[in-house]
């Protein structure tokens, strides 16, 4: 993938010279927000938002220490893709792009194993839509089981929860409609999910305009339990000993620490 992705690079290059157009294939990344973290074997791992707009390669794979200290940097074969929901399966990196329902898998050092469209009749059914009506809201693995959730592109109450075999090219173990009246617009944008306390946690945006955490049990029922979270949020993941952690756009990894009561 990445011999095709440096050909239709240099072709587009000598395209361009000959027409006498510039393309600007440099990369200016010091400054761009990070995403959503996953957390896996003691350190957090993250993309940039990519707000470059040049050409070429853009986004990079980033590893943050405990401490949220970078630890390493590992350029990505990937460009226009955004806010990437992240998680991991102990060992690789999965990522979801907010707008598509594609799902990368990617190995910790950067390495593109594959990229699967998740395809389900109701994204292709309206040849008259203008885009899918189901993108990525959030991803995250429970019980061996790769879980993603999905927004309406025209209803912003509704949302697909959808789960899935990865070896067996996306085969659908469980598809729920859930209805969240409570959320704006935005909605929800991340989640993960805890093994040892069985609950998923959602990142979104409420009626308000506030940014919040929602607890649903592993059969997705919301019992109306929420966190105040801070408004620059762009990320969660459960650390070591069920600690939430959140992603800032600063490139910050800060610990959050439920309420009592």
């Amino acid at each position: 993938m990445k011999n095709l992705s440096f050909t239709i690079l240099v072709t587009l290059l000598i395209f361009s010279c000959q027409n006498g157009l510039e393309v600007d294939s440099s990369k200016h990344t010091a400054t761009d927000p990070i995403a959503d973290i996953t957390y896996l074997k003691g350190y957090f791992y993250t993309t940039n938002l990519d707000f470059s707009t040049n050409s070429g390669p853009q986004i990079d794979l980033y590893k943050f220490d405990s401490t949220s200290f970078p630890a390493n940097r590992f350029e990505l074969d990937l460009n226009g893709q955004g806010y990437l929901a992240a998680t991991n399966d102990g060992t690789n990196l999965y990522f979801q792009p907010r707008y598509t329902d594609y799902i990368l898998k990617i190995s910790p050092v950067g390495e593109n194993f594959w990229y699967k469209s998740d395809y389900f009749p109701e994204n292709t059914s309206d040849t008259t839509a203008t885009f899918m009506y189901w993108s990525g809201r959030g991803i995250t693995w429970a019980d061996n089981i790769l879980v993603v959730l999905y927004g309406h592109k025209d209803d912003s109450t509704l949302y697909r929860w959808r789960y899935l075999t990865v070896e067996d090219d996306f085969s659908t173990v469980k598809d729920t409609v859930v209805i969240w009246e409570h959320l704006n617009k935005s909605g929800a944008f991340a989640l993960d999910y805890d093994p040892f306390t069985k609950e998923f946690l959602v990142a979104a945006t409420d009626s308000t305009n506030s940014f919040i955490l929602i607890t649903l049990t592993s059969e997705l029922e919301y019992e109306n339990r929420y966190y105040d979270i801070p408004d620059s949020t762009l990320g969660i993941t459960f650390g070591s000993n069920s600690k939430i952690y959140l992603s800032l756009p600063d490139r910050k990894i800060e610990e959050f620490t439920r309420p009592e009561g």
